[in-house]
Order: C-alpha cells, then sequence, then structure tokens
C-alpha cells in the first residue's frame, strides 16, 4: 500500500506551501462556484477497498466536498471509463465521510483524535450503470460496501466562506498515492454482533474488542489470539457471591485444607458410622448400644422371672433368720449347761 507522511503534510501547512494532496499538485482544484479547495482542509487521505475483479485503484478520486450549516461531507467516487480513450464521465459516488465539523481548528500542535474522520460506504444501489455519473455502488461492484478508510483533516477555518465544491472526474485529479486494494483471499470483511438484547450490529474497519476481566486474551502468533475464561477470576467471584449468601465459607478443619473443589472428606473408623442427610450428615457409634433391648425379649417373661427371684430371695431370708434365732438358743442353752457343772 503507498501511503504519504503525514508529517510532510503538516510541513506544508506550515510553511503556508500550496498543497492539493490527496489530490496531485498539477491539478488545480477549482469548484463550479470559483472557489478554491484550501491547502489547509485536507491533508490526507487513506482509503481501504475490498477485492473486485477489474478494479483500478487510480480510478479512484474525490468527487465532492459539500458544506452545510454546521458541518462538511466529503464524497469518493470511482470512474469507470478509462479517461485515456473516452470523455464520457461514467462512474458513481463509492463512499461518503463522517460530518467534519465546521469549527474544528488546526492549533499549531500534533493532530488528535478529532482531526481524523471516518470514511464509510454508500449503502444505496443503482441497478443499472448508466451512462452518467450516479451516486450509490451498481451492481456488479456490491464488494465496495465494504470500503472504508480515514480523512486527515487540518482546519476548516478557510472553508467558512465556502458553500460547496464540486470536483469533476479528471485524470489528472486521480488519487493515485493513497488507495489500497485488499487481497481478494481475505475471507474475514466484517464483525457483526447479536445478543437476546436485541443488539445487532456490524462492524467494519479497525475494530477493538474490550474484554471483560472474566476473559483474557492469549496471543498464539500474530494471526492467532485465544479469548478463554480466566478461572481465577470466576472462582474469586463465586466466592463473593456465596459469602453474601451464606456467609463466610469454611477454609479450614484443624488446619487442613479443602480440595480443589472446596470439599472436605469425612471417613468414619471403628464404630462411627456416616450417614447423609437431606441437608447435612448424621454421625452414630453402634458400639456403645446394650446388646439388647425391650424388642429382644418377652415382657410377661421378664416380668415372671423377676417375680420368681423375688420370692426366691424373700424364702432365704426367712431362712437365715430362722437360723440364727436357733443358733443364738442353742449358745444360750450351752452357756447354762457349762455353768451349772462348775
Amino acid at each position: 500500500m503507498s501511503t504519504y507522511s503525514l508529517s510532510n503534510s503538516l510541513e506544508w501547512l506550515n510553511g503556508n506551501m500550496h498543497r492539493n494532496y490527496p489530490l496531485v499538485d498539477s491539478m488545480v482544484v477549482k469548484s463550479t462556484t470559483g472557489a478554491y479547495l484550501p491547502s489547509s482542509f485536507l491533508l490526507d487521505l487513506q482509503l481501504i477497498v475490498p477485492f473486485v475483479e477489474g478494479i483500478d485503484s487510480a480510478r479512484f478520486f474525490i468527487s465532492s466536498v459539500v458544506r452545510n450549516a454546521s458541518s462538511i461531507q466529503v464524497t469518493i467516487g470511482y470512474m469507470i471509463s478509462d479517461p485515456e480513450n473516452s470523455n464520457a464521465r461514467q462512474g458513481f459516488d463509492c463512499a461518503v465521510s463522517a460530518a467534519i465539523p465546521l469549527n474544528l481548528q488546526y492549533t499549531g500542535a500534533d493532530l488528535d483524535g478529532s482531526h481524523l474522520v471516518k470514511i464509510s460506504a454508500i449503502t444505496a444501489e443503482v441497478a443499472p450503470i448508466s451512462p452518467s455519473y450516479t451516486y450509490g455502488i451498481p451492481a456488479g461492484y456490491e464488494a465496495l460496501r465494504n470500503i472504508r478508510g480515514t480523512l486527515y483533516i487540518g482546519s476548516c477555518a478557510d472553508m467558512s466562506n465556502i458553500g460547496a465544491m464540486k470536483f469533476y472526474y479528471e485524470n489528472a485529479a486521480i488519487m493515485q498515492t493513497c488507495v489500497y486494494v485488499e487481497d481478494k483471499e481475505a475471507a474475514l470483511q466484517s464483525l457483526r454482533l447479536t445478543d437476546t438484547h436485541g443488539t445487532n450490529q456490524v462492524f467494519t474497519d479497525d475494530v477493538t474488542l474490550h474484554l471483560d476481566s472474566a476473559l483474557k486474551a492469549e496471543i498464539l502468533d500474530k494471526n492467532n489470539v485465544n479469548i478463554v475464561i480466566d478461572p481465577d477470576f470466576v472462582i474469586e467471584k463465586v466466592n463473593s457471591a456465596l459469602q453474601q449468601i451464606v456467609g463466610n465459607a469454611i477454609k479450614s478443619i484443624n488446619g487442613v485444607k479443602p480440595d480443589d473443589t472446596g470439599d472436605f472428606q469425612i471417613v468414619g473408623q471403628d464404630c462411627t458410622l456416616l450417614d447423609k442427610q437431606q441437608s447435612g450428615i448424621s454421625i452414630s457409634n453402634p458400639c456403645a448400644k446394650p446388646c439388647c433391648d425391650q424388642d429382644g425379649a418377652d415382657s410377661e417373661e421378664i416380668i415372671r422371672a423377676l417375680t420368681d427371684l423375688t420370692n426366691a430371695k424373700e424364702v432365704l431370708n426367712n431362712y437365715y433368720t430362722d437360723l440364727a434365732t436357733k443358733v443364738n438358743s442353742m449358745q444360750a442353752r450351752l452357756s447354762a449347761l457349762i455353768a451349772s457343772r462348775r
């Protein structure tokens, strides 16, 4: 792509030198009303043209500069007829600039973003290609609907007294240094974004993707970039949301950290049993229970056994009481007998 140095344009502007770029300097740029295009207005132009079979980058030119009450608009045209063999003006306007504020001034400093004006394709379609010059892109040139570019504007101060300018095609006025025709193999022409909220927007020219904090771009090489989810950011956001709902999460138990999924493993040993509940875990120790319970024997048999044991106890108590009485009586008689023989 041929380019033109913006710094050179600024030097010409600062030195008040005559300049008609991007029209060749040999061309006297004069409107139908007798006004001339100020050298301070248009400093540079870059035009990017999608591939069209038979397109000639040398046939693009400025077809008009029109001023309204508060802004100026530049129109780009393409000439179909060969200027060397025909005087007929057969062609069409294919692109227009955005509105250029009439109060745009050049202060002598480096040009900032406000001096860069976008050029976009004309969407109107002209069905038949007529011998006359038309506004809109005709059949057979549909690829030019993706034409784009940029104007570099110095100052509109010298345009304040100019109502309109028309530049008719002349071979000497062709913009030969600022047009780039894209390779026909280029696959991506535009980017359309749609979503469930009704967004339906087509982007062309230079597109900047601003990645959200949850996404990051991994540059593989100059032609390949992967957009991936940042797991650390997602985990942090999930933990923050959970904290607002359920409070602070358990970070450790007796200094033991959870696994990668945030889970703790609780395992029962020996006689400890763990049972899952709807919202928790039940911990039990079956070894601490008695060997049997009320359901293990007939209650009537137990009562009968206890009654028999009580009766046996009473019989034994009576027996030992009677035996003690008799022993005491025998000891008394024996003592009396011994005493009588002395």
